[in-house]
C-alpha cells in the first residue's frame, strides 16, 4: 500500500509537534533557489518516531501487624505500579523521613496515631503522576492491660488436717495457666485453686 505523505508546520527550518503517534514518520522537502541547482527539489532522510505509552505511577503500602501493643515491631511493604527497574522509596512518618530506599520499613517504636506513607519515585519510560504518593497507614497502639492476681485461703488458722483452699482471683489474665507451689515445689493442677488438708505450720 502506498504511503500517504501529510504536508505540516510552515516555511521553517524547523518543526514542532506534541502529537506525534508510534511509526510517524517525518520527512522534510528543501526547494533551493540556488544558481542552477541540481536534485532539486530534495527530499531528507526519514526519522521514525518511536513513541512510548504513557504509564500512570502509583504506590500501595500495607503494614503486617496492626492494631499493635507498645513495643511491638511493624513491617510496612511498598507494592509499585509502573515503578520501573529502579524506584525510589522514600517512607514518611507523620511526614518526616524516615527509613531507606527499599521497598519495607520497620519499626518498633511506633505510637498511637502515627501515619506512615511512601513517596514512589519511578525511572519507567515516559512516567505520569511521579513521583507517588501512596495511601495512609493509621496506627492504632493498644494499651497493654497489667496482670495481677491475688490468692486467699479459705481458711487460714487451722487444725492439723484441715482441708484448705486455695483461689486465685486474675486480673487482666486473659485466658491464664496456673501453677501452684507448695514451699516452692509445684503442686497441684493449671486450675484456678488447689486443696491441701497435709499442711504444717509455716507452709507458704
Amino acid at each position: 500500500m502506498e504511503e500517504k505523505w501529510v504536508n505540516v508546520g510552515a516555511n521553517s527550518a524547523t518543526y514542532s509537534s506534541t502529537t506525534l503517534v508510534n511509526g510517524d514518520i517525518i520527512t522534510c522537502v528543501l526547494t533551493s533557489n540556488a544558481t542552477c541547482p541540481t536534485g532539486n527539489p530534495a527530499t531528507s532522510n526519514q526519522v521514525i518516531m518511536t513513541v512510548n505509552p504513557n504509564l500512570p505511577v502509583s504506590v500501595s503500602i500495607s503494614a503486617d501487624n496492626n492494631p499493635i501493643c507498645a513495643g511491638t515491631n511493624v513491617t510496612f511493604t511498598a507494592v509499585p505500579t509502573n515503578g520501573g527497574a529502579a524506584p525510589v522509596y522514600q517512607w514518611k512518618k507523620n511526614g518526616v523521613n524516615v527509613g531507606s530506599n527499599s521497598a519495607t520499613y520497620s519499626s518498633l517504636t511506633l505510637v498511637n496515631g502515627d501515619i506512615i506513607t511512601c513517596v514512589l519515585t519511578s525511572n519507567a519510560t515516559c512516567p505520569t503522576g511521579n513521583p507517588a504518593t501512596s495511601n495512609q497507614v493509621v496506627i492504632t497502639v493498644t494499651a497493654q492491660p497489667t496482670a495481677t492476681f491475688a490468692i486467699v485461703a479459705d481458711n487460714n488458722s487451722i487444725c492439723a488436717g484441715t482441708n484448705v483452699t486455695f483461689t486465685a482471683t486474675p486480673t487482666n489474665g486473659g485466658t491464664p495457666t496456673y501453677q501452684w507451689t507448695l514451699n516452692g515445689v509445684n503442686v497441684g493442677s493449671n486450675s484456678a485453686t488447689y486443696s491441701n488438708n497435709t499442711l504444717a505450720n509455716g507452709t507458704t
